[in-house]
């Protein structure tokens, strides 16, 4: 029977034993929640202030975006206009490309002395027609100092 008592005197320091770790992680626990109450405490008073803030910056986040949008919107046109400056560019350099093939039909014999006659009767073509106006000018000043009316 003595062995019952130890038996029981052991189990019941067990249990004590037990009580008492449960006791000081009880304690624990609750001291953590406590100062983990406190920083929610100040946390929300915090996300008091923050909150309306953060609104705000949402507010004139979204008007910046939308002027963004207008101003992208907005030069839309300026690059069609490069599109069609480009476009217009690559006609322009196959169209050299073509006459530039085509160069060797005017630098025959034959076209340099068709060029050259035509640069000859522009050069009289030039000359006649300073030689009438010249003429020209002569008889309205003859005009003017004969005090007659000028024609026109």
């Amino acid at each position: 029977m003595e062995l019952v008592y130890v038996g029981v005197l052991l189990f019941a320091l067990a249990f004590a034993l037990i009580v008492i770790y449960i006791s000081f992680v009880l304690k624990r626990v609750s001291s953590t929640m406590e100062t983990l109450g406190n920083t929610l405490g100040e946390v929300e008073e915090k996300l008091h202030y923050i909150t309306p803030e953060i609104r705000n910056t949402l507010h004139e986040t979204e008007k910046m975006v939308d002027d963004f949008g207008d101003k992208i919107k907005a030069t839309d046109s300026v690059f069609k206009s490069l599109e069609n400056v480009g476009t217009s560019l690559n006609s322009s350099s196959e169209m050299l490309a073509q006459q530039a093939n085509k160069l060797p039909e005017y630098t025959s014999p034959q076209s340099m002395n068709r060029i050259a006659e035509c640069i000859r009767w522009g050069e009289v073509a030039y000359r006649i027609a300073k030689k009438w106006k010249h003429r020209n000018d002569k008889n309205e000043l003859m005009a003017q100092d004969e005090n007659l009316p000028i024609k026109k």
